[in-house]
C-alpha cells in the first residue's frame, strides 16, 4: 500500500528564538514546551466506584533558555534587570523550528512557530565557575508567561 503523507522530522536543534520581534541573543537549548491540563476529579451521586476527572483549566510550563556566557545580550540583561528591580515587561517571545536550506542556498523553512505572549524573566542562573574546568560557562534564562499561540 503506497502512501502519499511525506515524513519530515525536524531536527531539535535548528531553531531561532526572538523577543518582540528582535534577536537579542543566540540560544543553545530551548524547553518548557508544554500546556497541561488540569483537572477535578467527581463523583455521580452516591457512587463511588466511577470518578470522572472534568477539565478546569491549563496551565503553562515556564520556559528555560540556554546559552555559552558571551558578549552579546545587552538587550536581553537589560530586560532582566527591569525584572529583577521590580518592574517586569511582558514580552511575546517566539521560537521557530526551523527546517532544511533550501537547495541552492538561502533561509531555512520555518517547519512550526510558537508564540508565547506576556512573558518574562522569572530566574537567571549561570553555571559554577570553576579554574579547573575546561566547559563553556552557561547562563540559564527562566521565564513565565501567559499562553501559547501556535502558529
Amino acid at each position: 500500500m503506497s502512501s502519499n503523507l511525506h515524513v519530515d522530522p525536524s531536527l531539535s536543534f535548528r531553531f531561532k528564538v526572538t523577543i518582540e520581534g528582535v534577536t537579542v541573543a543566540r540560544f543553545t537549548e530551548v524547553s518548557g514546551l508544554q500546556v497541561e491540563s488540569e483537572t477535578e476529579k467527581v463523583t455521580d451521586g452516591g457512587d463511588y466506584s466511577t470518578v470522572y476527572r472534568l477539565p478546569t483549566g491549563f496551565k503553562w510550563g515556564d520556559l528555560t533558555l540556554k546559552r555559552g556566557i558571551a558578549k552579546d545580550g545587552a538587550a536581553l540583561w537589560d530586560w532582566i534587570k527591569l525584572a529583577v528591580g521590580g518592574t517586569p515587561r511582558p514580552r511575546k517571545v517566539t521560537l521557530s523550528l526551523l527546517g532544511f536550506v533550501p537547495k541552492g542556498g538561502g533561509s531555512p523553512t520555518i517547519t512550526r512557530t510558537w508564540v508565547f505572549l506576556g512573558a518574562y524573566p522569572i530566574k537567571w542562573s549561570a553555571t559554577a565557575l570553576s579554574a579547573d574546568q575546561n566547559g563553556v560557562a552557561v547562563e540559564t534564562l527562566t521565564l513565565a508567561h501567559q499562553g501559547i499561540q501556535f502558529e
